[in-house]
């Protein structure tokens, strides 16, 4: 179960990773599903440490309520994903830095709770950058977990031996990954800026959102 879990959570990580914006421009609620996915996996490892039944059935539910989500609150789109995104960028430092199990559980539920604020207050006007940013650094986290879990006695995955190495290539990760989604994705959909004001409010097939 262990394995299987550390595989979904590579899996999911580099989806996040590569395609966060144009799953959301494309297939919206699965956007919205591997974020619930991610946070719910790294909730459960915080409780046990493991990547294992637990955590597995707690990504499954917190896939399926935030797809859910997706179409029953669709005027609420944007806060929601801000809040979501940002949970689970709070969630994924926490994993990053070892902040997620035992007494240092309490960083991960403030870095959780400050992630869901900034996020639900830095969406509205900086859309896509959140997206894009956002997801390239779970994705990278997520996939960090997994392939720390696949060959735990591997120190370029392991924070515990590893030093800060494990730490860098996380934000080494979440760095191609914004550059991949700027340039192959994100540029593709939209003739507009990807920053600013206007951000996030036009896209190609008029719906705007």
């Amino acid at each position: 179960m262990s394995t299987l879990g550390a595989i979904l959570l590579i899996l999911a990580g580099l989806a996040i990773l590569n395609y966060g914006i144009f799953l959301f421009y494309a297939w919206l609620p699965v956007l919205y599903g591997l974020f619930g996915f991610e946070i719910g996996t790294l909730l459960g490892r915080s409780m046990t440490g493991d990547v294992g039944a637990l955590a597995i059935t707690l990504g499954v539910i917190g896939a399926v309520i935030l797809f859910l989500a997706s179409y029953f609150l669709e005027p609420y789109r944007r806060l929601l994903l801000g809040i979501s995104g940002g949970a689970a960028v709070g969630l994924a430092l926490a994993s990053v830095f070892g902040w997620d199990h035992g007494a240092s559980g309490l960083f991960a539920f403030i870095l959780t709770v400050f992630g869901a604020v900034i996020g639900a207050s830095v969406v509205p006007r900086y859309f896509d950058a959140f997206i894009i940013g956002a997801s390239a650094f779970a994705g990278a986290a997520m996939v960090m977990a997994g392939a720390h879990r696949l060959l735990p006695g591997v120190g370029l995955f392991d924070r515990a031996s590893g030093g800060t190495l494990p730490a860098i290539v996380t934000i080494l990760l979440a760095v191609v990954g914004v550059g991949w989604q700027y340039r192959n994705i994100a540029t593709a959909i939209r003739s507009t800026p990807l920053y600013g004001e206007l951000s996030g409010m036009a896209v190609r097939d008029g719906r705007g959102h």
